[in-house]
């Protein structure tokens, strides 16, 4: 460990599956092809669940999903060079949408959403997505055992 390290930071996210299409948001600069599923930081004091429910509802304007269980954990460690020191851990959750809802429903009002798309499976292989999971995601089934990633790293 290198004490250019900040503290690990805990990141919760939601994969949002319907109909055999996955829901992603782009932020940061307009140029940034990167795409990642829809979440954010836990606060100090917030339960995982309770953090996730409150990002979706900030970024996508999504209330009361059905937060399912952890399917997978990522580490992003950055290099000892890298001048941004970060440490995360992405928890990812199973999100199911609440009934009679579908991600045309969703809007990204948040200023740091730049686009809220759905890809369908084959697509996740084809887009740079962060953490770098395309592969797993485009193959995860209900019955996907869980994962861990760790540590990764993509700048």
């Amino acid at each position: 460990m290198s004490s250019s390290h900040r503290s690990p930071r805990i990141r919760v996210s939601g994969m949002i599956w319907h109909d055999d299409h996955l829901l992603l948001i782009r932020q940061g600069r307009p140029t940034s092809p990167r795409w990642m599923l829809p979440g954010g930081g836990v606060e100090g004091g917030e339960a995982l669940s309770e953090a996730l429910t409150r990002e979706l509802r900030e970024e996508i304007r999504l209330r009361n999903p059905r937060v399912g269980d952890p399917v997978a954990m990522v580490e992003s460690i950055a290099p000892d060079a890298h001048p941004s020191g970060r440490h995360l851990l992405h928890v990812v959750f199973n999100v199911r949408l609440p009934e009679g809802l579908s991600p045309d429903d969703l809007h990204c009002d948040d200023p740091d959403v730049r686009e809220l798309r759905v890809f369908r499976r084959p697509e996740l292989l084809t887009v740079p997505i962060h953490p770098p999971i395309a592969a797993w995601l485009s193959a995860w089934k209900p019955t996907t055992p869980f994962a861990y990633f760790g540590p990764l790293w993509a700048p």
